[in-house]
């Protein structure tokens, strides 16, 4: 039987190709939110291929588990968010300056990492990779279950104990602990699987997050609104934005989040419709919660616009403004002949052009800007000279002293930048 191919995988694909082709021009939506839509556009593809190989998909035929899917996932990933308040592995920068723009911005992409994971599982799945993977039987003992479970905790506490040394322990620290529950309630456990001696849809899970962490951050490297990374003893050796061994995760961070996922669902099975409005209500309030915490933990700079600059004429400003140049990320893709032409002298041109650089660097934006002009680093030559340890205990005294930030650039940051800056001026 010839298997049709449904229309959302083909619209999937134009989105993708609409929004990567805006990225590159800088148009919005798509400067800002090109994460969220290259994810969803994989979304629609992969499960359009799905369905064209096995006759059946999460989006057509369960519809609902889909849906259900994505307020969980957006949990789920809050979960993590919540504990890089206290590893800060990573950052966000050059996010909207609006708050609802923000956190709609936030809801979207989160809601993405359950379905996306799902999709690429189920892509291998109909592939029928690891379909003859087995190991021996075992029958898992009680003790072997606590053990495990008392892993999980030691892991996750010890990351928020000790998160320079132990950070990496997060990703798996769920999945241990949550697995013997899954085992002793009947549902879908790995563990039970392993009892099996079946190993096929776990290692189809450790497969599927390996690929989406490539997906993640390669999509993520080409958004203007991205994060990047600050990970301890990792800082140089990089794929994208991400450190090389740090791809190492997403396969146990896969098997958490499927962990987690399925513990939801348990949770939420045969319960009374109040207990669900309570649940529902939980969740809801912890991810406003988490979205406030990112705005003031992870967040280091916003969307810097062209009005907001410093030491430029008004009348340069309205010019600029005149001829759709609002971002300052804007003044870069035109460049300083387009900037000529609108009537700017040559040499202030290229100036703008410099200072537009510099305060996109890494996320810089304008308020860490001004904190380095205090310090006296004026632009990317200075910065590449400067030594991160010093520069950051003065932007820490200036800002003290001047308030110019909500919160400094931790000194990961300002490692970051400099390496940066030295990598511009070669």
């Amino acid at each position: 039987m010839k298997r049709k191919i449904k229309v959302h995988g083909p619209l999937g694909i134009l989105i993708f190709i609409l929004a990567a082709v805006m990225l590159g021009q800088g148009r919005e939506p798509f400067a800002t939110y090109f994460y969220s839509f290259a994810w969803w556009s994989y979304i629609l593809a992969a499960d359009a291929m799905v369905y064209w190989m096995r006759g059946e998909s999460l989006i057509v035929n369960r519809t609902r588990t889909f849906l259900l899917m994505i307020p969980l996932s957006i949990f789920i990933w809050c979960i993590f968010e919540g504990f890089n308040f206290k590893l800060a592995n990573w950052h966000y920068i050059t996010v909207p300056q609006e708050l609802w723009k923000r956190w709609i911005g936030y809801a979207v992409a989160y809601g993405t990492v359950l379905p996306g994971l799902c999709e690429t599982y189920h892509l291998f799945k109909a592939a029928r990779l690891f379909r003859s993977a087995s190991i021996k039987r075992r029958r898992l003992t009680s003790q072997f279950l606590q053990i495990t479970g008392a892993v999980g905790i030691i892991s996750l506490v010890s990351s928020l104990l000790l998160p320079r040394y132990c950070f990496p322990l997060v990703w798996i620290g769920f999945a241990l602990l949550i697995e013997p529950f899954l085992y002793r309630f009947g549902d879908d456990s790995l563990l039970r699987d392993m009892e099996k001696g079946e190993l096929t849809r776990l290692l189809t899970l450790l497969a599927a997050g390996l690929v989406c962490g490539f997906l993640w951050e390669s999509w993520n490297f080409w958004a203007q609104t991205k994060w990047i990374y600050t990970v301890p003893f990792f800082e140089r050796w990089k794929l994208f934005e991400m450190p090389v061994l740090g791809f190492v995760g997403f396969p146990p961070f896969t098997v958490s989040a499927y962990a987690m996922y399925h513990m939801l669902l348990v949770a939420m099975r045969r319960r009374k419709a109040w207990m669900r409005v309570i649940l529902w209500s939980a969740i809801a309030i912890f991810c406003l919660s988490c979205f406030a915490g990112i705005d003031h933990y992870t967040v280091v700079s916003y969307i810097p616009e062209v009005r907001d600059l410093p030491g430029v004429q008004v009348e340069w400003k309205e010019r600029l403004r005149d001829a759709g140049i609002k971002k300052v990320q804007d003044l870069i893709q035109k460049g300083a002949p387009h900037l000529v032409q609108l009537g700017i002298p040559q040499p202030e041109a290229e100036e703008l052009i410099q200072k537009a650089e510099f305060i996109t660097m890494k996320g810089i934006g304008l308020e860490n800007y001004h904190l380095l002009q205090e310090t006296g680093v004026e632009n990317i030559s200075m910065l590449s000279r400067q030594d991160p340890g010093n520069l950051y205990v003065r932007l820490q005294e200036i800002n003290r002293r001047l308030h110019l930030t909500r919160c400094p650039p931790a000194p990961a940051i300002v490692r970051l930048w400099v390496r940066e800056a030295q990598k511009k001026v070669k």
